[in-house]
């Protein structure tokens, strides 16, 4: 692999590009917010921020109010100027219920529903990107279980493994007629080998990257894959938003304008509640767990953040580590 060997050159180039992005030119910043709406503070400079709406799979289209909610959260983010990003898994399997619902079933009402949702979102601004196949292994549910393993003994944690998987997912979201930008591996979880395989695939990995390499803020690394030629590693620092604790964490990091580590974080959109009653999940589906949204997405903006996408950090870096 050639992670050490150019790591310096990397690391400069990323430190250049990290200080422009935190200057925010105004060409840059046209190019990051389709409609300038972010307030700004006097004197303040624009920051970039990311969300990725997390573990979106056929499980949606189990419930025709599952998918309702992810076309108001599509919706409420166009609405706000915000860009984001989907991490999807193509496959939904519950092996113990004998349930398996995939966008390579097109067949399968329930999947040409989700498949339609999907693209409901990226009419509103959505970049989707493959999280895992199937996001589970063995038995296990998709979401719950990893897909891959850093087990050197099993066949999980193999480079043909993850490409038999990998190739089935593009060709499923290229059949469907969904346009994948991203990659992020199931629970973070890879062997360096697998890495050295994504990293020949993929442009942009939307994780922290290898063990040796995690980090704070996006970097590049060079790709084996002459096309691709360098692929960006953009992790989500801030993390997980799980309830009202992480959503207070948030507001507060929004709030201070010394927090230099990169605005990006993730949720899963179940936990997002709608605004009307009769149309929110019902409380046997423990889906209903507040309206998180309403909260970030308008703190992070009166502080000057700017949403921007992966797609455009990648960009972005490459820009600098040219100069």
């Amino acid at each position: 692999m050639n992670h050490m060997k150019n790591w310096s050159k990397v690391t400069i180039a990323v430190l250049v590009v990290l200080a422009a992005l935190a200057s925010m030119m105004p060409s840059a910043s046209a190019a990051l917010l389709p409609s300038a709406k972010a307030k700004q503070l006097p004197g303040s400079k624009p920051r970039i921020a990311l969300i990725r709406l997390e573990d979106v799979s056929p499980w949606y289209a189990l419930n025709p109010q599952r998918l309702e909610l992810l076309r108001y959260i599509a919706d409420y983010l166009a609405l706000h100027h915000v860009p984001f990003q989907v991490a999807m898994i193509p496959v939904y399997l519950d092996p113990p219920a004998g349930i398996r619902i995939g966008i390579d079933t097109p067949d399968d009402p329930r999947a040409r529903q989700f498949i339609a949702t999907i693209k409901y979102m990226i009419s509103k601004g959505g970049v989707i990107g493959l999280h895992g196949y199937t996001h589970q292994m063995d038995n296990g549910i998709t979401g719950v279980s990893a897909e891959f393993s850093r087990n050197p003994y099993v066949i999980e944690s193999t480079a043909p493994y993850m490409a038999s998987r990998v190739e089935a997912a593009l060709a499923a979201a290229k059949a469907a007629g969904i346009p994948i930008s991203f990659w992020e591996t199931p629970h973070y979880t890879a062997s360096p080998e697998q890495y050295a395989y994504l990293e020949s695939r993929f442009s942009i990995i939307y994780e922290p990257g290898p063990t040796g390499h995690r980090a704070n803020e996006p970097f590049l690394v060079d790709s084996p894959n002459s096309a691709i030629s360098k692929v960006c590693f953009i992790p989500t620092p801030l993390g997980m938003v799980m309830g009202p604790q992480q959503v207070q964490s948030l507001l507060s990091f929004a709030d201070n304008s010394h927090a230099q580590v990169l605005a990006s974080l993730f949720f899963h959109p179940f936990r997002e509640r709608l605004p009307s009653s009769h149309a929110a999940p019902s409380a046997s589906d423990q889906t209903q767990t507040g309206s998180y949204l309403e909260q970030i997405i308008p703190a992070f903006q009166s502080h000057g953040f700017v949403f921007s996408s992966v797609i455009q950090v990648r960009k972005q870096l490459l820009a600098g580590a040219r100069r």
